[in-house]
C-alpha cells in the first residue's frame, strides 16, 4: 500500500508511521514520544513481539508510543538500554526518544522518489510567497498543502490549466462545483452558504491554476443556469442566464 494513503497499521516494522501521521495532520513533532517499553522488551531475540511499535494509543490521541527497537535497531539500542539500574533512566527515555525521531525521519526520506522531493518543493514555495496569497495560503493544512502541490505538479507536466483546476477543487473543496462557460469563463458554485474561509481557500485555488485571459464567478448557494449544464436548469433554484 502507499505510505501516503495509509494510516498507522498495526504490525508494521516502519518508524515512520506515527511520524507521517502527525505530519499529514499538520500537527508538531513535539507531541510525538516514541517510549522504550520496559526498558528492554525481552534479552530473548525469539521472544519479542513482531511489530515495532504499539499504536493504540496513538489512535485514541495520546501521544506516547510504545516502541521495540529491538526488532530493527538491535546493535544501535542495546549497548545503552540495559535492564541494570544505573541511575540513568531519564537520560536513556530522552535520548531513545529523539534517536527514534531521527530514525524515523531517515526512513521517510528513504523512502522518497523524486516526485515527493518535487512536491515538497513546490510546498515550500508556496510557503515562501512565490504563488502568493500568504493570507489564504494560512486556511490551508499542511497535509491540504502537499495536496495542492500534487496538483500544481500535475500542471506543470500536463499543462491543463482547467483539468488541474478542478481536480484540486474537487479534492480540497468538495462542497464546489465547477462549470466553464463557452470556454473561457469558469463558474464555481459553492453549495453552502458564504463564510470568509472557505472563500479564502477558493481564492487560492483560483490564483493557482486559473490563466488570468479567463474569467470567473462564485456564487454561493444559488447560482446562475448554464447553458449546457441540465442539471443547473432546475427552475426555482437558479437564476436563468
Amino acid at each position: 500500500m502507499d505510505r501516503n494513503h495509509q494510516g498507522v497499521n498495526r504490525g508494521s516494522s516502519q518508524i515512520w508511521g506515527p511520524y507521517l501521521a502527525v505530519k499529514k495532520q499538520g500537527g508538531s513533532m513535539k507531541e510525538l514520544y516514541y517510549h522504550v517499553k520496559n526498558t528492554r522488551v525481552s534479552p530473548y531475540i525469539e521472544l519479542q513481539a513482531d511489530s515495532l511499535y504499539e499504536n493504540d494509543g496513538f489512535e485514541k490521541g495520546f501521544p506516547h508510543i510504545d516502541v521495540n527497537p529491538y526488532l530493527r535497531f538491535f546493535s544501535i539500542f542495546d549497548p545503552f538500554l540495559t535492564p541494570d539500574d544505573l541511575g540513568y533512566e531519564e537520560f536513556q527515555e530522552v535520548f531513545a526518544d529523539i534517536l527514534l525521531h531521527y530514525l524515523a525521519d531517515l526512513d521517510l526520506k528513504a523512502d522518497m522518489c523524486r516526485h515527493d522531493f518535487y512536491l515538497k518543493f513546490i510546498v515550500r514555495d508556496m510557503e515562501d510567497g512565490v504563488f502568493g496569497g500568504l493570507a489564504e495560503l494560512e486556511e490551508f493544512t499542511d497535509a491540504e498543502k502537499l495536496e495542492a502541490a500534487w496538483h500544481i505538479l500535475s500542471f506543470y507536466q500536463t499543462g491543463d490549466a482547467a483539468f488541474c483546476l478542478k481536480k484540486a477543487v474537487e479534492s480540497l473543496q468538495p462542497e464546489c462545483k465547477i462549470y466553464i462557460r463557452e470556454g473561457q469563463e469558469f463558474v464555481f458554485y459553492m453549495r453552502q452558504p458564504w463564510n470568509e474561509k472557505d472563500e479564502r481557500r477558493l481564492n487560492y485555488l483560483i490564483r493557482l491554476f486559473l490563466p488570468l485571459s479567463y474569467s470567473c464567478t462564485v456564487h454561493w448557494m444559488r447560482t446562475y443556469g448554464i447553458t449546457g449544464y441540465e442539471e443547473t436548469m432546475r427552475t426555482g433554484d437558479f437564476i436563468l442566464a
